[in-house]
């Protein structure tokens, strides 16, 4: 955590945090004002983490609610935190949390007479420098099954050579042989399991998770590998915030008079079958991610916009007043203190619904801190 912390703090801080993971930010479903409200998840799906001290921290992102751009440099005074409806005292807070992303790109697999539609980022330089110079990248393809294109690295020059052409990732994409004979329909849900799963294994505890997905909307396959509750399980004990970018293209948006029938992801509510994976849309709600969508002729704008906003985020830490870790789930709710919203006026915020407290002895041998 060079930069963000002094070597005591960055000490003790880690030795605390280890796999939390109340996760946040902001960028879209953000509280209420701007987005659209999806239907009430059940405790075991609602947005929760593991943690094995009496620490508990949580990302949240602050957008003004007037044109999306990040609200930063609001002190603990200007927030006000609750723990299943009562008031916490917030006793860390700080900005720029050091991240480990994987950019899971939707394969460029043939499809009839063309090619899913992804662009090429000329600007992708630009847009991953917003993750900071800390940052820790990894890039992933996926459909109908999922590979690893570049490891987690801190040399973002391969991951650029990818996303600046898209032809390069149409040849990383076959010959990684993600769709065998006739072309299954994408699966999500398993693309966003293997990329949680990579970074649980590929990255020290104690650092912000993120899975950015690029992909167009579309239909998605009625056999999953993983069900939904099992996605939804591993992106909660890992920590990890879904994203995404959705690209559209004229003439191939839902119609009006058919969406509200749909879900964003172009999945009928009724179709339980292509449902039981999981959308893009569950897993970010779940996480306290967001997605962006934009014309495909934009998505250089898109991707620096979602980068930056990622960045931007609050770590925000308490100790709950209920120190009884007996593993149930605890619902946070994060809103500003009059004096924040005399600061800044109506803002939006993003921030998970709460986490499950366990004790020490819970705790996976994975999450727990390296020993020194």
């Amino acid at each position: 955590m060079v930069g963000l912390f002094g070597r005591d703090e960055e000490r003790t801080i880690a030795m605390k945090i280890a796999s939390l993971t109340t996760f946040t930010i902001a960028l879209f479903s953000l509280i209420a004002a701007c987005e659209p409200t999806y239907a009430q998840q059940s405790d075991r799906q609602k947005p929760s983490v593991t943690i094995n001290t009496d620490l508990v921290v949580t990302w949240a992102q602050i957008t003004s609610c007037g044109d999306g751009t990040p609200v930063k440099g609001l002190e603990i005074d200007k927030f006000l935190l609750r723990e299943d409806g009562k008031a916490q005292q917030i006793s860390l807070i700080k900005e720029d949390q050091p991240l480990s992303v994987v950019i899971l790109v939707q394969g460029l697999i043939p499809c009839g007479e063309s090619l899913s539609l992804i662009t090429s980022f000329r600007r992708n330089r630009e847009a991953l420098r917003q993750l900071g110079h800390d940052a820790e990248i990894a890039l992933m393809v996926w459909y109908s099954r999922v590979a690893l294109v570049q490891p987690m690295t801190r040399d973002w020059n391969n991951i650029a050579y990818y996303l600046e052409d898209r032809n390069r990732l149409i040849k990383a994409s076959n010959q990684a042989g993600l769709v065998d004979g006739i072309p299954e329909l994408e699966r999500p849900g398993e693309a966003i399991y293997q990329a949680a799963r990579y970074l649980e294994k590929a990255t020290p505890p104690g650092r912000r998770k993120v899975i950015i997905i690029i992909n167009e909307p579309n239909w998605v396959s009625q056999k999953h590998l993983h069900t939904a509750t099992e996605v939804s399980e591993l992106i909660e004990k890992t920590g990890t915030t879904v994203y995404g970018l959705y690209q559209t293209f004229d003439g191939r948006r839902l119609p009006e008079d058919d969406y509200s029938s749909y879900l964003l992801f172009g999945i009928k509510r009724q179709d339980k079958k292509r449902r039981a994976g999981g959308t893009i849309e569950e897993f970010a709600e779940q996480t306290g991610g967001s997605i962006i969508t934009g014309d495909a002729k934009d998505s250089d704008e898109l991707l620096i916009r979602l980068t930056g906003l990622i960045r931007s985020g609050y770590t925000i830490g308490y100790y709950p007043e209920n120190s009884d870790f007996d593993g149930r789930f605890r619902r946070i709710s994060l809103e500003l203190s009059p004096q924040g919203k005399a600061k800044v006026g109506k803002v939006d915020i993003k921030t998970r619904n709460g986490y499950r407290a366990l004790r020490p002895s819970a705790t996976a041998a994975s999450e727990a801190p390296p020993t020194r």
